[in-house]
């Protein structure tokens, strides 16, 4: 008797192992371990990462004294150059996690080589409310739908102005959303005259060619086809961006030159000292505003305002945000809740008030968290997550980079000199913007003509 009723039972509990096997494979669902319930025990976490010293300092030291129970991993595949062929890397070297550029995670959350992060997130109801909303909808577009990485860092910029300075000229100050034609527009109203070292500008920038390429950057222009080689750089929205710097340029309301002349950088910088309407810029100028206040003498404070911009045509998005490192598990890694944790810290508010401690104020911080904060510095900073980015520029320089290095530079060259022919009354914009596009064609053709001989 006693053994039919022990039978029973096990016949009972294998039933109920068999369904919840069962129950796994025909949901497809992902199923994880609870990594609070590890909390006591070791656990590995094998990192891909170009150099094994920087990633300690940057990440691994601070992870290490959270979870002191990870033993921490760093394959590093002969730096930044062998790390372009990431697939092989994680192939040879099955890392638990990846920094990835968003070129990569793009392709790589295509081909479905990362895991889904939302199961994850819903499972430990990890808190994305004040994570840089636009960022999250931009990672799952760039990965088909799903959220296969978060990225810590998002170096957003946005338009800051001398309130002051608008008030006194009376000029209406700039709102959320504004174009690049709208800002310089605004910056024509002040006046152009008076010694360079003294007078008041519009608009802080480093030369037209620069204006351009921040012009093309926030409309998400790209000057090649990466796949194709073919020349881009003559079309309606390039011409545009040509005839706006231009204008501005013979305008005189760009404030062009830092002239350093025996005075330290902040002294020279014509924004900082309330001599320049506004500049695009990013968190890091707030930083140099306090310093100023502490170390320029008799320095004139002003009220400073910022604005969320430039914005495309659309006015909802920018290119302005630079996404360096997306943090990603890969599929099939062993160690997916260690990982997790890892991508849970460094995009959590413990992280953020770390990173914005007032001890590192004496560091240069240029890039907010993805992980928003209400004020960094006594400045509001709603403004650096209001615009939706937009990766697909970033994407197409990180391919042409690779390709060629140099090319970006020599079309910069290329702008600039006929920009400049342009701004002297030497060259129409049409003539300039057809040099433009057969100079840049050359140049890919070389390149090119060097693929083909290797």
């Amino acid at each position: 008797m006693k053994h039919k009723v022990l039978q029973k039972a096990m016949l009972v509990s294998l039933s109920v192992m068999l369904i919840g096997i069962s129950t796994v494979f025909s949901t497809g669902k992902q199923v994880f371990a609870n990594s609070d319930n590890e909390a006591d025990s070791t656990r590995t976490l094998k990192v891909l990462y170009w150099n094994e010293d920087d990633f300690k300092m940057t990440y691994g030291d601070l992870f290490s004294q959270k979870y002191p129970n990870v033993n921490i991993e760093v394959v590093t595949p002969g730096g930044m150059e062998a790390i372009r062929d990431y697939n092989g890397a994680i192939q040879k070297y099955s890392p638990d996690l990846v920094m990835l550029p968003p070129y990569q995670y793009q392709q790589m959350s295509k081909d479905k080589k990362l895991v889904d992060l939302e199961p994850l997130i819903k499972r430990d109801t990890y808190d994305t409310t004040t994570l840089y909303p636009g960022l999250l909808d931009e990672l799952k577009e760039q990965g088909g739908g799903k959220l296969y990485g978060l990225s810590p860092k998002a170096d957003s910029y946005a338009l800051l102005y001398n309130a002051d300075l608008f008030k006194k000229y009376n000029v209406k100050t700039p709102t959320d959303g504004m174009t690049w034609e709208e800002i310089l527009n605004l910056a024509k109203k002040f006046p152009t005259k008076g010694d360079k070292n003294s007078r008041i500008w519009g608009l802080s920038s480093f030369g037209s060619s620069n204006l351009v390429m921040d012009i093309a950057r926030t409309e998400g222009l790209t000057y090649l086809d990466p796949n194709t080689l073919k020349a881009t750089a003559n079309t309606t929205a390039w011409k545009n961006a040509y005839r706006l710097s231009s204008e501005a340029t013979k305008s005189g309301v760009l404030d062009e030159l830092i002239s350093l002349s025996g005075k330290s950088y902040l002294e020279s910088n014509s924004f900082i000292m309330g001599r320049s309407a506004m500049k695009v810029a990013s968190i890091s100028q707030l930083q140099s505003l306090q310093a100023a206040k502490n170390s320029v003498k008799n320095y004139k404070p002003f009220t400073l305002g910022i604005a969320a911009g430039p914005a495309a045509k659309d006015r909802k998005s920018t290119g302005n945000v630079y996404i360096h490192e997306i943090f990603a598990i890969p599929a099939g890694a062993s160690h997916v809740d260690a990982a997790w944790d890892f991508i849970k810290y460094f995009n959590g508010e413990e992280y953020a008030n770390e990173y914005y401690k007032p001890k590192n104020s004496n560091n240069s911080i240029g890039a907010p968290l993805s992980r928003m904060i209400k004020e960094y510095s006594g400045y509001k900073l709603d403004a650096f997550y209001k615009l939706k980015p937009n990766l697909d520029s970033s994407i197409t320089s990180y391919v042409l980079m690779n390709k060629s290095p140099n090319f970006e530079l020599r079309f910069r060259s290329i702008v600039l000199k006929e920009l400049t022919q342009v701004a002297n009354g030497k060259k129409t914009l049409d003539k300039a913007t057809a040099a433009i596009q057969s100079n840049t064609q050359a140049v890919a053709d070389k390149l090119k003509k060097a693929q083909v001989a290797k």
